[in-house]
């Protein structure tokens, strides 16, 4: 009776040895472990950013060029902690946003008051829309003198915050032609100027603060389609860079 002889295979199906993968369980259970005691305790949102960092570098698995997002969101106030009400997402105006004690809250509801001055808000700040015959004649670039009451007023807003102001000046698509405005932008771009040169004259406003900018019809309000609505199109926009 033959003895056969039992050959075992050396070779591993594995491309490592067999306790690495226990260990890379091991590893992510245990992360998953602290970040649930990290989602249970009181949020801190520095330290929470450090283990976020701390994480993000310590994935040292990820092959090369790859990287991992983990988002943060800021814990929403705790009625029962700071004994303020939770405004609902998107509740109120973003005057009522940035607070009573703003100093531009004030001085701009009393300019929304006035027919053809409109203020609106952008991430960017807020947008004071003077239609043009508050502050020129048709066709012209000089204020007139009801326009400089107005300017004042503005000027006086102005040096009570820090923040940097664009001067922007808008036209109708109803073409020009004269010695001094060939077109709209020659236009637009003198009328945004002399507004600078108000405010950094009689104004007193540091001209570091400010910049003049023509965009010419190349940015309606509404469609250049009625008298009424190219009324509203030919504007000069200031705008309060309060960048949110």
């Amino acid at each position: 009776m033959s003895i056969r002889k039992l050959h075992i295979s050396k070779k591993n199906d594995c491309d490592g040895p067999g306790w690495l993968t226990t260990f890379n369980d091991l590893i992510t259970l245990l992360m998953i472990f602290f970040m649930l005691l990290f989602a249970m305790g009181s949020v801190d949102t520095n330290k929470l950013k450090d283990f976020q960092y701390a994480l993000q570098s310590g994935l040292g698995i990820l092959g090369k060029g790859s990287q991992v997002s983990i988002a943060v969101n800021d814990a929403r106030p705790d009625p029962d902690r700071t004994g303020m009400p939770v405004k609902a997402e998107g509740e109120g105006s973003p005057i009522d946003e940035q607070g009573i004690d703003n100093p531009m809250d004030e001085a701009l509801k009393d300019l929304t008051d006035e027919p053809g001055i409109n203020v609106r808000y952008s991430n960017e700040g807020a947008h004071i829309n003077f239609e043009d015959f508050l502050l020129f004649d048709f066709g012209k670039a000089e204020i007139n003198p009801g326009g400089l009451a107005f300017l004042e007023r503005v000027a006086a807003l102005i040096q009570k915050i820090p923040h940097p102001v664009r001067v922007e000046g808008h036209t109708d698509n109803v073409p020009i032609h004269t010695a001094r405005f060939p077109s709209n932008w020659e236009l637009s771009t003198a009328r945004a100027v002399n507004v600078v040169k108000y405010f950094t004259g009689p104004g007193k406003i540091n001209p570091q603060r400010l910049s003049a900018v023509g965009y010419g019809d190349t940015r309606p309000l509404v469609l250049n389609d009625s008298p009424a609505n190219r009324s509203r199109n030919r504007r000069v926009e200031i705008v309060l860079a309060t960048e949110g």
